[in-house]
């Protein structure tokens, strides 16, 4: 299989990993950031690259989280893949930021993904094994907790950090990696779509925010 390099800039850890192929496994770096991400992306996608002894003219792909997420790390790692795959001449894969956290959390039982989404609310989605149960969602973490009541669950995503003593007060369990991306577990599923046929022109990659910009264009504003 030829690699691909996905990159997740959804939340404060962000990462970037390549796949290989199996037998070979996803060679992954990341780095918890404040701000900067634009600046330290293009060091973690070469550093991700050598790594798996791997050069950017040989991928195929690239995969990239849509969000949710935070706004400006969102943009950054969507700008980031339109410009690798515009340069390279190859297409682009995206999933929301959620689903590869779950995979790299084990989709077994009642598993709760939350993003902490700032002003007492996460960006959330809950699965039963592989079954998605509640899609993604701006939600207050006590709504996304109920999704998952009355059976024992797990807990992952750095919402779940953020909001641990509530996970725990219901009953959950937060999974023991649960600030890391999923980067690797992305680049895997950007794989098997794209060798599918589903990647896309990146000129056609667009967020998935769900909640509007804090930020509004003077222009925009009542006056």
């Amino acid at each position: 299989m030829s690699p691909v390099l996905a990159i997740d800039t959804a939340g404060p850890v962000i990462g970037v990993a390549v796949h290989r192929g199996p037998p070979l496994p996803p060679q992954e770096v990341t780095v918890r950031i404040t701000r900067g991400a634009e600046e330290i992306l293009p060091t973690l996608v070469d550093q991700a690259c050598a790594q798996a002894d791997v050069e950017l003219r040989a991928l195929v792909g690239i995969g990239v989280a849509s969000g949710p997420g935070a706004f400006t790390g969102l943009r950054v790692g969507m700008a980031a893949a339109a410009g690798l795959a515009f340069a390279l001449g190859v297409p682009v894969w995206t999933t929301n930021s959620l689903l590869p956290r779950a995979q790299a959390a084990g989709q077994r039982g009642r598993l709760l993904v939350m993003l902490d989404a700032r002003k007492s609310r996460v960006y959330a989605a809950a699965w039963d094994g592989t079954a998605l149960t509640h899609p993604p969602g701006d939600v207050p973490p006590e709504e996304a907790l109920a999704w998952v009541s009355g059976a024992p669950f797990r807990a992952t995503g750095e919402g779940a950090e953020v909001y641990r003593a509530l996970v725990e007060a219901s009953g959950g369990v937060v999974h023991g990696s649960a600030e890391r991306p999923g980067t690797a577990a992305l680049a895997a599923l950007a794989a098997a779509g794209l060798a599918r046929g589903e990647g896309i022109d990146a000129v056609t990659l667009q967020a998935e925010y769900l909640r509007d910009a804090d930020a509004v264009p003077r222009d925009a504003r009542p006056r």
